[in-house]
């Protein structure tokens, strides 16, 4: 009877796959595209284990620096948290620890907002309730927030804005929007500010 194969890292041991990899490696190489990562890697994390950290962990931390989550990541990059095990109900990491700490929102239309501008951070001293209007200013402050030339969306770029608004009178919308590949609707509402407002 032939031995097993053996994981091809120098020094695993551990029965290799169709990789030439263990499953751990081959599974490291997946997420990071690094056989090598010095990051630590789990497959996923024990029924139980984001909520014993949060408890545990973020709500007593009492450092001044980011504590970054850990665990699962929802839409946007922020922290979440799937609470009774796998099939359980999902929240957000931010959203729960302000709840814990701050009480509840003030309202239902406040965030939870990042004094850190870090979505992933779970420090109580970071996180504060706040209006949307607050927290949207935070996000240019931290340089977060995707817009014009950031979100994946935008068809033009700055350069193509300030083009675009100097072309006024010099050309038709019509014109303009043919040569930067957008709408008409869209070179109007540049031209009026009411897009791309922000940018001088």
């Amino acid at each position: 009877m032939a031995s097993p194969r053996i994981c091809s890292v120098e020094g695993c041991g551990k029965p290799a796959g169709k990789s030439g990899w263990c499953k751990p490696h081959y599974m490291r190489w997946w997420h990071t595209g690094d056989i090598q990562a010095t990051r630590p890697f789990r497959h996923l994390p024990r029924d139980g284990e984001p909520e014993q950290f949060l408890k545990e962990v973020a709500l007593s931390y009492q450092g001044d620096d980011c504590l970054l989550w850990p665990y699962s990541k929802a839409n946007y990059g922020y922290g979440e948290v799937r609470f009774g095990g796998r099939k359980g109900r999902k929240r957000l990491v931010h959203r729960v620890i302000c709840e814990l700490t701050r009480g509840p929102p003030p309202s239902g239309k406040n965030d939870a907002a990042h004094s850190c501008g870090n979505r992933l951070c779970c420090n109580p001293r970071h996180l504060r309730w706040a209006s949307r209007t607050e927290n949207v200013a935070d996000s240019r402050l931290h340089g977060t927030i995707s817009r014009g030339e950031r979100n994946g969306h935008a068809r033009v770029t700055e350069s193509d804005v300030r083009l675009i608004r100097a072309l006024r009178g010099k050309a038709t919308q019509q014109e303009i929007a043919k040569r930067f590949g957008v709408s008409r609707a869209a070179v109007s509402a540049i031209q009026r500010r009411s897009s791309w407002a922000w940018l001088e």
